[in-house]
């Protein structure tokens, strides 16, 4: 049977739930090619407009955070120290934004793709470890081909990439602690908003 693709409902949630509740869930990005890789996703962040190392703290709304003030369901997609993709979904109400990082993945389905993606030969081999491959936001938007053509797409299965439900994750498997890279929020880099699978 089919998982099942989470809809607006779930996302409309805070982002601290969404981010906790996402572990264990399934990212699947489509190729134009109709290739399909699915990741398990094991690590997140969530973030918040009140929240100094959020793009949007303060409300301050530009052409670059624009989606994150849309309703959630959406991906925003940004591009970092100019090389870099990240993967995140917008949670919450429109008008107030909110978003959760994919922090890192486990590969599911597609592994020859991802590996290809990210550029693993015989001079570059993959770590002997598939968990890996994409432990890292940057490392899971190239291996999963996530880019700005991402940006403010429905997460509802209508589009190149989406979320399904995973396996229930228990809580004592849930650790959390502060978001990483984000020491210039002062006080908020503290804020212990990052989950991952023990």
């Amino acid at each position: 049977m089919q998982p099942s693709i989470l809809q607006q409902d779930f996302y409309a949630q805070p982002a601290l739930v969404v981010a906790r509740e996402l572990l264990g869930a399934v990212l699947v990005s489509r190729l134009d090619c109709g290739e399909v890789m699915r990741a398990r996703i094991v690590q997140t962040e969530a973030y918040h407009q009140h929240d100094r190392a959020c793009h949007a703290f303060g409300g301050r709304k530009t052409k670059r955070n624009a989606v994150l003030f849309e309703a959630g369901g959406v991906a925003y997609v940004y591009f970092v120290y100019g090389m870099h993709w990240m993967f995140n979904v917008v949670t919450g109400d429109c008008g107030t934004a909110e978003a959760v990082l994919i922090r890192a993945v486990v590969p599911v389905d597609g592994a020859t793709t991802i590996a290809r993606n990210r550029g693993f030969t015989s001079a570059n081999p993959a770590p002997a470890v598939p968990e890996r491959w994409l432990d890292g936001p940057a490392k899971l938007a190239q291996g999963l081909g996530l880019s700005g053509r991402h940006n403010g797409l429905v997460l509802d299965g209508s589009a190149a990439v989406w979320l399904q439900v995973g396996a229930p994750v228990a809580d004592d498997r849930v650790r959390t602690g502060p978001r990483i890279g984000v020491d210039y929020a002062g006080a908020d880099a503290l804020l212990p908003w990052r989950f991952w699978l023990a």
